[in-house]
């Protein structure tokens, strides 16, 4: 398989350069857009990375945060 790394969507395979704030990232260096997120989301607080299979908080695993 093909590496897909950041900015573009690894389920969808669309680039997101523009847009990175609607990006969730793994620490395995794979990106999932904010639609297909849906898709692999574990609750409503964590998904799981569709490549190494880890669980990230939804809120924590964006490049750009709201400050609390």
């Amino acid at each position: 398989m093909r590496e897909i790394p950041p900015p573009f969507c690894f389920i969808c395979k669309n680039d997101f350069e523009d847009k990175v704030d609607r990006m969730f990232y793994c620490i395995c260096d794979t990106a999932v857009c904010d639609e297909c997120v849906n898709s692999v989301k574990n609750s409503e607080s964590t998904w799981i990375c569709p490549k190494c299979n880890t669980e990230n908080n939804l809120e924590k695993s964006k490049l750009f945060r709201e400050n609390p």
